[in-house]
């Protein structure tokens, strides 16, 4: 996990920035299926656990002026938008 926030409300948001490790092998020369596979249950693991998760590439975020709009606009719409993920509703309260 590369960033993790901890909201209002219980709400936990993992950030990840993927670069070619995530997804390659022999110095990103070669797809590796399994690695990617790893990374994907990873995921599933964290949304089962009440995270919500989001992914970016590390191309996105090279370049300063191309990844404030992009992270402005991302963090405007997390922060505008209700939680994900499993219902947070008791037990006893589901009918």
């Amino acid at each position: 996990m590369d960033f993790l926030m901890l909201l209002p409300g219980t709400r936990r948001v993992v950030l990840e920035v993927d670069g070619m490790q995530h997804y390659t092998r022999n110095r990103g020369t070669e797809p590796d299926s399994a690695k990617y596979a790893a990374t994907m249950s990873g995921d599933r693991d964290l949304k089962f656990r009440g995270y919500e998760v989001f992914r970016f590439g590390h191309d996105e975020l090279r370049d300063r002026d191309r990844a404030q709009p992009l992270l402005a606009s991302f963090f405007a719409t997390l922060l505008d938008r209700p939680p994900t993920g499993p219902s947070r509703v008791p037990l006893s309260a589901q009918g």
